[in-house]
């Protein structure tokens, strides 16, 4: 529960303050201005699913637990792509909650058993997104 608190102390502060801070940062020093413009960059290179789901897309991507896909990454791609402010906070919260389920989960049933379901859940995950951009082509397709 602390953990979940604790992760999610800067993300409305990223999401809020990172564009209004970049822009002035960038403009006082060229150095500051490189940094930004790679972190700016490689967010943009993992944005992919959450540029094309939104909430959902940002939802999962925090939802995995794998390095550099928790909520602070997911606050910054959600301040780069200009999502609102409280869809791209739940989307975080809701994220890191699944995230932390799902490593309980995987602690708890033991390392062979935590295989299988890595292998099952990667499995679903290539299925689940395939299913959503079929339903998305369909749905703007009948509109």
């Amino acid at each position: 529960m602390y953990a979940t608190v604790v992760n999610m102390v800067p993300v409305p502060l990223i999401v809020l303050y990172l564009k209004p801070l970049a822009t002035f940062l960038a403009g006082t020093n060229k150095t500051a201005a490189r940094l930004l413009n790679l972190l700016f960059e490689n967010a943009k290179q993992k944005a992919g699913p959450i540029e094309e789901f939104r909430w959902l897309g940002l939802m999962l991507f925090v939802a995995v637990p794998f390095p550099g896909t928790g909520a602070w990454t997911g606050a910054i791609i959600a301040s780069i792509l200009d999502l609102p402010f409280w869809s791209a906070v739940s989307a975080n919260f809701f994220g890191v909650v699944l995230a932390g389920l799902l490593v309980n989960m995987l602690v708890n049933i033991g390392l062979k058993y935590a295989v299988v379901a890595c292998i099952v859940m990667f499995i679903a995950s290539g299925f689940m997104w395939s299913l959503l951009r079929v339903l998305k082509q369909r749905l703007s397709s009948s509109s």
